[in-house]
């Protein structure tokens, strides 16, 4: 009799385990992530109104139009001012443009360049909308010949004001601008 209820049981277990309801399940799309665009040795150039706000060239680029996201790798990004000459370059392995927020986040090998200084580091957030550049891992930063060094930076693209934690710096200075202190 035992034998036979484990029959039984295995008989009913494969029954209703290959029951048509059981394979009918329902289950949500997956994000694919895949690119709407692919491309290789590209250059784009972006307008805001009727003026050029930023140039991009990389090596390879993938774009998602639908989250309005650019990731570049190996980029050069030459932002332009309003007058419509090169306000700052950034160079670094790999960029990330989000439109939709108005950030580029740059990592690897990160170079910063305006008339005014030049930020090097692995790790930059600028938050363009703000006018802010956020590095928050350690970086160089070389102003009029001076060359600071810290982390946790922030700053604007002008380089105007500077807040850093653990800085050490070089350079020359004029003993009676810090005779007022």
């Amino acid at each position: 009799m035992g034998r036979l209820s484990y029959c039984a049981l295995l008989f009913l277990l494969i029954f209703v385990a290959c029951s048509q309801e059981s394979l009918d399940q329902k289950s949500g799309v997956l994000e694919q992530g895949v690119a709407d665009e692919t491309s290789q040795r590209v250059k784009l150039v972006e307008y805001k109104n009727d003026r050029v706000d930023y140039v991009i060239e990389a090596e390879n680029m993938e774009r998602f139009t639908d989250r309005r996201m650019l990731y570049g790798y190996k980029v050069t990004l030459s932002a332009y001012g309003k007058d419509g000459m090169i306000s700052s370059v950034i160079k670094a392995d790999t960029t990330i443009v989000d439109d939709a927020r108005n950030i580029v986040f740059a990592n690897g090998n990160v170079i910063f360049t305006t008339p005014e200084g030049e930020i090097r580091t692995q790790k930059m957030f600028w938050e363009r909308s703000l006018d802010e550049i956020t590095v928050p891992v350690a970086l160089t930063l070389t102003r009029q010949g001076d060359v600071m060094t810290g982390s946790n930076m922030r700053t604007n693209t002008k380089l105007s004001y500077v807040e850093m934690d653990a800085v050490a710096a070089e350079g020359y200075f004029d003993e009676k601008e810090f005779l007022d202190w």
